[in-house]
């Protein structure tokens, strides 16, 4: 019933950078996002990363974090100009400063101007082209699943080309159980026409086998495919998507370390054209090891010395010793 797997967009992390060196060196990714884009005008670094220059060969949505209507058709209207044919909406977000101004998973909380949001967006997207589709990413509420059906009454009324579902609550974070009852309550409400994605908690074959079991019981099989959208898990063993397109049914035996090596390198390169210095492009890697540590199950002392690096030439060096010792 999976048969696309989808990039999920996590700020700082699945940059254009990650996003080519991902599609290079291991692939398996059939639509990436890109992280949230949020100025009226694009320009310097969210402008490279939407540029269709550098995202040649990959299928690439862009994804806006606003509540107010009119910016988000300014902002639109620049993508559509770059060529772009889908654009996604944020309504996942969990974080304390996205939340508090009403954005992100926030503007949940108001499903009335949610309502009004939705309909601005449709009727000026469609004057700017009638092919142009809107999708959302979505969490199922606030603080409350009794807000689900209230929000799913707001989805259900606009033709959008994608519900992505994450199924937790605001206030859940990415902690706690997965309410995959609710999102199987969208599958059976939700029109055929909208492609449903599934997105949350899929870091390896068994909790995909495990998700995918979820739905056959269900008995969605009528949508004929449910895509998912993987983020973390990616993050954590850029492997995750070939070792899922065969459904394999058991763990493949380790992490190809010459590939890592090659992906790695390259990404630190790259970084280096694009920062205005080499600490920033540390920063940057140090994040990422952050999730890889997790898929390679790094003894907590050996990410500390990552971690204690400032220069890049020392955390090239301790690299190269961490790769060495896999």
């Amino acid at each position: 019933m999976f048969t696309n797997i989808y990039l999920a967009p996590m700020e700082g992390i699945t940059t254009y950078i990650f996003r080519n060196a991902l599609a290079k060196y291991y692939g398996g990714i059939d639509k990436y996002y890109t992280p949230f884009l949020t100025a009226s005008h694009l320009k310097g670094r969210e402008l490279r990363d939407v540029h269709p220059d550098n995202n040649q060969g990959i299928d690439l949505v862009p994804q806006i974090l606003t509540n107010d209507s009119e910016l988000f058709l300014q902002i639109s209207e620049q993508l559509i100009a770059l060529g772009y044919k889908e654009i996604n909406i944020n309504l996942g977000c969990p974080s304390g400063t996205v939340v508090s101004k009403g954005r992100g998973s926030g503007f949940l909380n108001y499903p009335e101007k949610l309502d009004i949001f939705l309909d601005e967006v449709l009727n000026g997207l469609n004057k700017l082209g009638s092919d142009i589709h809107l999708s959302v990413k979505t969490r199922i509420g606030y603080e409350f699943l009794s807000e689900w059906d209230d929000i799913l009454e707001v989805y259900r009324k606009y033709p959008l080309s994608e519900l992505i579902i994450h199924p937790r609550l605001r206030n859940e974070f990415y902690t706690g159980r997965i309410h995959m009852d609710e999102f199987l309550k969208a599958g059976k409400c939700i029109s055929k026409e909208t492609e449903l994605v599934y997105n949350g908690d899929i870091v390896d074959i068994n909790s995909y086998n495990e998700k995918l079991s979820s739905l056959k019981d269900a008995g969605l099989e009528s949508r004929n495919r449910i895509p998912v959208m993987i983020g973390r898990g990616v993050i954590e063993n850029p492997e995750l998507p070939q070792i899922l397109k065969p459904a394999r049914e058991t763990e493949v035996s380790g992490p190809d370390i010459k590939t890592l090596k090659s992906f790695l390198n390259e990404i630190t390169e790259n970084y280096v054209g694009e920062m205005s210095n080499d600490r920033q492009v540390v920063m940057k890697m140090k994040e990422l090891w952050t999730y890889l540590s997790l898929g390679l199950n790094l003894d907590k002392k050996l990410l500390r010395e990552i971690h204690k690096t400032n220069k890049l030439p020392e955390y090239k060096s301790v690299q190269q010793m961490i790769l060495s010792g896999l």
